[in-house]
């Protein structure tokens, strides 16, 4: 009886905070912002341990993820999810937002002790004339089996199970060499602010709000839906991955820095994203990159041609639609295992990008014995083209414009994957370690650039702090506007924050 009391009192005190207008002095914990939401959203919300938790709150690509929420919120409008951060700014509660959960930081989309916002439900996509409006819950698979019987592409990721996050941080796409990067191709955000308003983002309505998403992530309200730019193409594509082994590597170097200096510059079908890979217990080490024409050839073009001349192990070239290759690309991509990243960047240099991988693997090969160890370098460019795309496309709070010197940037993805979450604490911290070896190397070379990609940033990489002073004082300017009283900021602590003003 006396725990019923409590509960009442507890939900009589959220209802009359919701309805007075203004902030509690005190933050409720997270059962009470449970009950509460409960309160006003009951088909939206599940509490700790009943069946659509259960399911929900470990669901995520990466073990450093699994953290344990108060309940789950699953809303499906705008509406309802308006209503929820109404109540969460009035009563102080703590909560995550989660796309699709492709983050290795812990409570990057998800949080002990309070609310995981999951946007599951929020799932719609609508073809339009030169766009497809696209729910924030979608994966990019569905995106793209809805998009091909009309031949037409959105600029997204590559990898089929993958959420949109990468349109509020940055994003690679099979068109990116010619079109931009993911954010220059958004062309309305739906998002709810702190206030609660549904707003609609873009050139003309909230430019200001509109700029800031194009790289801010989650730091000025929760976005619902993306209007995404689409191109026409003829249904399909020619491509597929290419497998060199370990005796290839000093050409595949080369194939890389061709890709980065001519390839990708000269050819803006082209898109090759570079990899090398290392499984622990073969001891083998490969490189099998993804190389695509956008085009509907059948077979590689002449640009394209010397990734044939290397000696390599099998191919899986065809042509094919964008569906079908990120398919391929999401097919086999551990889930659940423990997941360590960092990235740094570089201007695209031949004997240094060699160099950084003989290192890794170096690294990579003395730890061989770690249960399910698996490594991955991916060296992936942004090109003078792309940058200038999102200049002409408005603009994004990257702050690239004004540092590419006019060469290739090659942003380089380190990924360790292992079985055991114990295993997380000494690995991340000698990954990290290796990766600032690297970065010592490059700044002695002179080829480093300072640009951290959020959308594979590991955890401690300041990403947004890397966009430059200048637009670090804008985002906040921003932020100040739509969000007087830092509610993205104190009450939704994960992923990557706006750093000290």
């Amino acid at each position: 009886m006396r725990a019923t009391t409590v509960s009442i009192v507890a939900l009589t005190g959220a209802f009359a905070a919701l309805t007075s207008g203004s902030t509690t002095g005190r933050p409720l914990n997270g059962v009470q912002c449970c009950r509460a939401l409960k309160g006003i959203l009951p088909d939206d919300t599940s509490l700790h341990n009943t069946t659509v938790y259960n399911a929900e709150y470990h669901d995520y690509w990466s073990s450093t993820e699994n953290l344990n929420p108060a309940c789950v919120f699953l809303p499906d409008t705008s509406d309802k999810v308006s209503r929820a951060v109404r109540l969460f700014t009035r009563l102080n509660c703590q909560w995550a937002i989660r796309g699709g959960g492709h983050s290795p930081i812990p409570g990057a989309a998800n949080i002990d002790g309070g609310i995981l916002m999951g946007t599951d439900k929020l799932n719609a996509i609508d073809i339009k004339d030169g766009y497809v409006r696209v729910g924030a819950g979608n994966r990019l698979g569905a995106v793209y089996t809805a998009t091909d019987p009309h031949n037409v592409v959105p600029i997204i990721g590559r990898y089929e199970d993958v959420g949109l996050g990468l349109a509020v941080g940055a994003g690679f796409s099979f068109l990116c060499n010619r079109e931009g990067l993911t954010i220059d191709n958004v062309l309305n955000y739906e998002v709810v602010i702190a206030n609660g308003t549904v707003v609609n983002a873009n050139s003309t309505s909230h430019p200001d709000l509109f700029w800031a998403l194009k790289g801010g992530n989650n730091n000025f309200g929760v976005v619902t839906h993306f209007h995404l730019k689409t191109f026409p193409y003829n249904g399909t594509v020619y491509g597929g991955n290419i497998a060199h082994p370990e005796s290839s590597f000093d050409q595949v170097a080369e194939l890389f820095y061709d890709y980065y200096t001519y390839q990708a510059i000269n050819d803006t079908l082209t898109h090759v994203m570079p990899s090398y890979e290392y499984i622990g217990a073969t001891d083998v080490a490969s490189a099998v990159s993804l190389v695509v024409y956008n085009a509907p050839v059948d077979e590689l073009p002449p640009i394209l041609q010397p990734w044939l001349e290397v000696p390599y192990d099998s191919d899986t070239f065809s042509r094919r639609t964008y569906g079908s290759l990120a398919k391929e690309e999401g097919s086999g991509v551990f889930d659940g295992s423990s997941v360590d990243q960092r990235l740094f960047s570089v201007f695209a240099d031949r004997e240094f990008l060699k160099e950084a991988w003989d290192i890794q693997l170096k690294w990579l090969r003395a730890r061989k014995d770690v249960p399910g160890l698996f490594g991955v370098q991916v060296p992936m460019p942004i090109t003078p083209n792309q940058i200038a795309q999102g200049v002409a496309k408005g603009g994004n709070a990257l702050g690239l414009e004004s540092t590419n010197e006019g060469k290739s940037i090659v942003v380089i993805l380190m990924l360790l994957s292992f079985n055991n979450l114990s295993d997380v604490p000494r690995l991340r911290a000698e990954h990290n370690a290796l990766m600032e070896q690297l970065v010592d190397l490059a700044k002695k070379r002179g080829v480093y650039h300072p640009y951290i990609m959020l959308t594979y940033s590991g955890a401690g990489q300041p990403a947004i702090a890397s966009y430059g002073a200048d637009n670090v004082a804008r985002l906040w300017k921003v932020a100040k506007a739509y969000d007087p009283t830092g509610v993205f900021q104190r009450l939704v602590p994960g992923g990557q924050k706006l750093p000290p003003a």
